[in-house]
């Protein structure tokens, strides 16, 4: 499969739909993909018709994480090289946070390790009912290294350490219950429900749905006093553009 198509993308109304498309490897994430996916988060950012972004995948998997192949022929890389792919691909894990849009994962299927992470990276998470969530890296041998800030960040040490360390599959149910995820729905209406979801933000005063984001972006990562802090300052802000 060529680099071009391991990403689709479409615009349903106002949203841009972005696709996973390497339904033969579980769409496991290699270099092409990771790469893909945070220059289209970026093009989506940078599109004024676009209000919201809905990352979902073709297959019978959301993701089984990243692509254990390609990460093996990287075993010989010098610090300095393992340094640069570091930095290129970790944006994947922050793509919540590239963008003041509402990002909304539609999972199905299997979504493990990094490919969980990529899920929780999302504002919003849509699972179908069938969705299987899970770290498996231990089993595998490996240390779970990238994949435990945004766990963590996400849901608690407590619970972060038991998926981390266990390596249990967990339910959609579960998921919902730990906080990992938002909805659980039928599995022939993930889309369906994501697609009502960024509806529903595209109706809204956009200003507000991006100030929002941004002041939520600020108080998931500063102590409470600064978080208010940043929260007075866009209030004002938006007081003096709606002068």
């Amino acid at each position: 499969m060529s680099e071009e198509t391991v990403l689709l993308s479409r615009d349903e109304a106002s949203a841009r739909v972005l696709t996973l498309n390497r339904p033969d490897k579980l769409n496991a994430m290699n270099h092409a993909l990771v790469q893909g996916l945070i220059q289209a988060v970026d093009d989506a950012h940078a599109d004024e018709t676009i209000t919201s972004i809905i990352i979902n995948a073709e297959g019978r998997a959301f993701s089984a994480g990243a692509d254990i192949k390609e990460a093996a022929t990287r075993h010989g890389d010098s610090p300095e090289e393992a340094r640069r792919h570091f930095d290129g691909s970790r944006g994947i894990y922050e793509l919540g946070a590239r963008t003041d849009k509402p990002i909304i994962a539609a999972v199905h299927g299997y979504v493990l390790g990094g490919g969980c992470n990529l899920a929780i990276s999302a504002d919003m998470v849509v699972a179908g009912e069938t969705a299987v969530f899970g770290y498996p890296e231990v089993k595998r041998g490996l240390a779970a290294t990238m994949v435990t800030p945004g766990l963590v960040h996400r849901i608690g040490p407590k619970a972060a350490f038991e998926l981390l360390t266990l390596a249990e599959d967990i339910t959609a149910v579960r998921a919902l219950e730990l906080g990992l995820i938002n909805r659980v729905v039928p599995d022939d209406k993930i889309l369906d429900e994501a697609l009502a979801m960024a509806a529903t933000l595209a109706a809204y005063d956009q200003r507000a749905i991006r100030t929002t984001k941004r002041v939520f972006l600020k108080s998931t990562e500063l102590p409470l006093a600064q978080s208010l802090d940043a929260a007075g300052e866009a209030m004002l802000l938006m007081r003096e553009i709606d002068k």
